[in-house]
């Protein structure tokens, strides 16, 4: 768990480094899409499902943790906070 608690606050300095750069409120951060979104909570640092804002319970947790570390090392959860900064911003010109 100590792994995932050092990745999240990277992250989280990460989407405020975006928020500084692009003047875009940033609060939630996708980690898995699936039949569910699993995303991080910027405001408090807790992951959440998007569908009830509700947080994963310490079981939970440990059930996806693996999946969501493995998808933080391969850069899509990087990739999503860049998505997100094209939708926001738009196109380069």
């Amino acid at each position: 768990m100590e792994k995932l608690r050092r990745y999240t606050n990277m992250l989280i300095s990460k989407m405020g480094f975006a928020e500084e750069i692009y003047g875009i409120r940033i609060n939630y951060l996708p980690l898995l899409i699936g039949e569910e979104t699993i995303v991080l909570d910027r405001r408090d640092g807790r992951i959440k499902r998007l569908g009830d804002k509700k947080p994963l319970s310490d079981e939970e947790l440990r059930t996806l943790e693996e999946d969501i570390i493995q998808a933080i090392e391969s850069g899509k959860v990087e990739l999503y906070l860049t998505l997100t900064f094209g939708e926001d911003v738009g196109p380069p010109l």
